[in-house]
Formats: C-alpha cells, structure tokens, sequence
C-alpha cells in the first residue's frame, strides 16, 4: 500500500474520537474480529477493508485484524467467510463480485452469495473508470470504440479479476457498441495498474481509487467514468453516457457481510458505528479522495442490491459476453 494510503488511514481514529457515539461493551466484540480483504493491498477494495477495521477498532475499543484472502476475483474470501460461525467474529469487506457477481460467472463456487453470506451493509460505491497508457491508441471512448471496429480482436481492457464489475463494464460497452473486446484479468488491481503504467496493457476498467494520482500527475489517461454523473476528483472526464452510449449508467459497490445467521444486533451495531464516521466532514473528504461515496443504507438495500446485480449479469452470461470460469 502507498505511504499516502498509510498515513490517511492512520488518522480514522482521531475522526472517530470527534463523533461522541459509544456503545455499551456487552457481549460483543469481546475478543478480535476479524476483517477479511478479499483483493490484495492496494487497491480500492482493501483500501475499504482497512479502514473498516480502523473505524470499527476505535469505536468499540477492541482490535478487527485485516487479513488478506486473496485470490478467485475474491471467490477465496467467500468461501472462507461462508464457513466461519455466525457470530460476528468474522467479516468480509469486499468489491461486489465474490458477493454477487461470482454466483453466475464461476461455475463451481464453493458457496452462494445469497444463502451462505448475511448482508450488514453497502458500505461505498463509485463510478469504474476507464483509463488508458499514454501511448494507447485513444485519448476517448470513441477513439477507443474506432480503433476495435478498425483492429477487431485487438483491443485488451484489463480489470482487476474476473467477474468485477470493470470486466462487467466493459462487457457492456463491448455489446452495446458491437465490439470485440478481449477481457485481462488481474489478480487485483496493483498489477494492473503496473502494466498499464508500463505500456504492458494499453486499457483498463477498474475503481479509480489507484488511478487518480497518475492521471493527475499525467503518466495516465482518463477516458471515461460509468457513472451517470462525472467524478469529483476528476471533473474534466467525461461519462461514458456523454461519449455517445445514451443511458449508460453502471456503478461499483463494495459491501460488508457475514456468514449466514449473523445476529442483527452485531448488524446493526457496525451499521450504526459506520453511519457515525461516515456523517464527518473530513470522513466524507477522505472517501471522496478514494473515488468514492459513503452508501450505507442497511442489510435489506444490501440484499435487493445483490438481487439485482445478480440478475443484470445473468444475461451476460447467457451471451457468452461474460465467460464462467
């Protein structure tokens, strides 16, 4: 992780100190908690699971412990949660495949999102962001979208694993637009990034989190976001909607979960901790820094917020735009 990322997080507990919510120490958590990253240390996902257990360590006065399970577009990380007790002890934080998205794109998971995983909360969501190397051959979707009609079977968009919503991005530009794209996963999105920095890769669809300070610093391309509204942190960037794909409208999340049979208390508990810090100015500055704006909204948004994506990429896959591994 970037010593920016360190020192950022470094500082959630001075936040924390300002809101003046406490709650009673019963019978949770009475010893650590741990958090599961279900993506390497880096990238925007695991940004999220750090500071997750950051917040939620100051305010109860008790140690989450991060633990990188890495692997599967987080489909190791599932597995491992669906299997630990209900108690709270464990939780996952993840982007939104390995809690929707794998249940239709891996043919043999081991686990089901929606019967194995106890949804606690949609804690952030963010436009992708479709970046390029500067010697790509497009500065613009529609120069990207030009030079696969003109090369078909040339173009490679790289996202962070298989089945996250940056693959699922692009598939949906790929069919919209009539294009062959050939999707490159990554184990994440570090190495990614690495490869476009380096000119290995000439496109990628991911969370713009890494991103922005190397487009900033102009080593990187900003071509489009999926959102229907611009990014924040780089408002000269167009939407891919402005660029031609009317209606184009497609968002990451990432969530929090347990296993199944979680008590609500515990639910509500990290619900309300988190609803707490995220109403702090400075809590939304950071986020906002990140890509990023606070959701959560509960267990029941979550639920119908697994439901649909779950039912947006089976059609997908029927078509063979989203190939199950």
């Amino acid at each position: 992780m970037k010593r920016r990322e360190f020192i950022v997080l470094g500082g959630t507990a001075g936040l924390l100190a300002s809101t003046g919510i406490s709650f009673a120490q019963d019978s949770w958590p009475s010893k650590p908690v741990t958090v599961i990253s279900a993506y390497p240390p880096g990238g925007t996902s695991d940004i999220l699971a750090r500071l997750v257990a950051d917040v939620l360590t100051a305010e109860f006065k008790q140690n989450f412990i991060l633990e990188n399970v890495a692997g599967a577009a987080g489909a190791l990380a599932g597995g491992k949660l669906a299997r630990s007790a209900p108690d709270g002890y464990t939780i996952l934080v993840s982007g939104s495949a390995p809690l929707a998205a794998n249940k239709v794109v891996q043919a043999s998971l081991a686990y089901d999102p929606e019967a194995d995983l106890e949804a606690i909360t949609v804690l952030a969501d963010s436009p992708a962001l479709l970046t390029a190397s500067l010697d790509a051959p497009a500065s613009n979707l529609q120069e990207m979208i030009a030079y696969a009609k003109a090369n078909p079977g040339q173009l490679n968009i790289g996202n962070p694993g298989a089945g996250t919503k940056g693959h699922i991005c692009a598939a949906i530009i790929g069919q919209t637009e009539g294009i062959e794209i050939n999707h490159v996963p990554y184990k994440g999105s570090p190495p990614l990034m690495a490869d476009l920095l380096g000119g290995h890769i000439a496109f990628s669809l991911d969370a713009p989190a890494n991103y922005i300070p190397h487009i900033k610093a102009g080593k990187l391309k900003a071509l489009a976001v999926t959102s229907a509204t611009r990014l924040a942190e780089l408002p000269d960037v167009p939407t891919v909607a402005e660029q031609g794909l009317e209606g184009y409208d497609q968002t990451l999340w990432f969530g929090i979960v347990g296993s199944k049979g979680m008590p609500a208390e515990i639910v509500g508990k990290i619900n309300d901790a988190l609803k707490a810090w995220s109403a702090l100015p400075e809590s939304q500055a950071m986020l906002t820094s990140f890509g990023v704006a606070a959701v959560l909204e509960g267990p029941e948004a979550m639920r119908e917020t697994v439901a649909r994506e779950i039912e947006a990429i089976r059609p997908l896959v029927d078509a063979g735009l989203v190939q199950p591994t």
